[in-house]
């Protein structure tokens, strides 16, 4: 019997976590599996640290977990100290946002165990593959995974789609002491995944319209997006370096 533990990290999202709570509360009831739920909040400075202590009052201890950062280390660190809390055996993330549908997360877990029967339990990494999304956003996300191949010769689709699912010992032999501490992490965890000659498994989810709160990370402006683009690409640029 598999297990699963799901991270969420957050920072400023005082409209949604509300919202984010009410759906876990509903999702994770009666399931045939144990699930965890653990939010990591990367010290929010808007209210957002405060609402998530108050709703965690009234959540059931033995699934839902919290761990308040009082440094902004990134998106990336925060969900590392997230996975390193977990317990079970199955390890995802996704955001707080509410762009992404919280239930991806169990039709991706279900997709995970279904690979691993069929591979006679050979670790894979499952992920989303949005659709519905802008032309604008589609291109840039294709942009993108023409770069990382003309660069790194690895062939990635989506790369920053959520959820991602993995197993722990991925996440202990990969992600635990190396993963980057920005939105790198979701590149550097496909690219090992690669490396290390496990399937990626993508699935389609559906990307919703922001419609509460600040985009972070890629989202929202031009700005972002173009600071996303860079980021990006210096990492690649490095991971490039590293593999000659």
């Amino acid at each position: 019997m598999l297990n699963l533990s799901l991270v969420i990290p957050c920072f400023n999202e005082p409209e949604n976590i509300p919202l984010v709570i009410d759906k876990l509360k509903n999702i994770t009831k009666d399931l045939p599996f144990a699930i965890e739920v653990i939010i990591v909040d990367g010290a929010s400075d808007d209210g957002t640290r405060e609402i998530l202590v108050e709703e965690f009052k009234l959540l059931d201890k033995s699934i839902f977990k919290l761990k308040l950062q009082e440094n902004r280390n990134g998106y990336g660190f925060d969900i590392i100290e997230g996975l390193k809390l977990a317990s079970h055996d199955v390890l995802a993330w996704t955001h707080a946002d509410m762009q992404t549908d919280l239930l991806d997360v169990l039709r991706g877990f279900e997709l995970f165990k279904l690979e691993c029967q069929k591979t006679q339990g050979s670790d894979v990494l499952v992920k989303g593959k949005r659709r519905g999304r802008k032309i604008l956003d589609a291109l840039l996300t294709y942009g993108m995974q023409l770069i990382t191949f003309l660069i790194l010769r690895v062939h990635l689709n989506d790369i920053n789609a959520q959820p991602k699912i993995i197993s722990r010992t991925f996440f202990e032999d990969f992600l635990r002491d190396e993963a980057p501490h920005d939105f790198s992490l979701d590149l550097f965890s496909l690219i090992q995944a690669k490396a290390s000659g496990r399937p990626i498994i993508s699935f389609p989810v559906l990307f919703e319209p922001r419609q509460l709160g600040e985009a972070k990370g890629g989202g929202g402006s031009i700005k972002n997006r173009f600071n996303l683009i860079k980021r990006t690409f210096k990492y690649i640029l490095k991971l490039r370096k590293g593999l000659n």
